[in-house]
C-alpha cells in the first residue's frame, strides 16, 4: 500500500511542478511548499520504507513483490524529477525589488 501512495505523491508533485513550469502564475509559496516540504520528501520517504522493507525478499514467493519495487522506484524518480523542476525554478527566478 506504501508503494501505491507514494507513487500517486509523487505524481501529483510531478504534475503540480509541470504547472508551475507552463503556468507561472501557480508558481506561489504554497505550490513551492506543497513540493518541497510536503510532496516529494514525503514519496521518497514511503518508496524507500517499501524498498527498505522487502530488501531481502524474493520476488518469486511473492508475485506482488515486483510491482512494489516498481512503483517505488518510479515514485522516487518522478518524485526527483518534480523537485529538480522547482529548484530550477528557484534558480531561474529574477529576484523581486521592493519599492517601499
Amino acid at each position: 500500500m506504501l508503494a501505491l501512495v507514494s507513487v500517486w505523491l509523487a505524481l501529483l508533485s510531478f504534475v503540480l511542478s509541470l504547472t508551475m513550469l507552463v503556468y507561472r502564475p501557480a508558481f506561489t509559496d504554497v505550490t513551492l511548499t506543497l513540493v518541497l516540504y510536503f510532496g516529494a520528501p514525503g514519496a521518497m520517504c514511503l518508496a524507500g520504507l517499501t524498498l527498505w522493507a522487502h530488501r531481502d525478499e524474493d520476488a518469486a514467493n511473492d508475485p506482488g513483490l515486483a510491482g512494489r519495487r516498481v512503483q517505488s522506484k518510479t515514485a522516487i524518480a518522478l518524485a526527483i524529477a518534480a523537485a529538480a523542476i522547482v529548484y530550477g525554478l528557484i534558480i531561474c527566478s529574477n529576484k523581486l525589488n521592493s519599492s517601499a
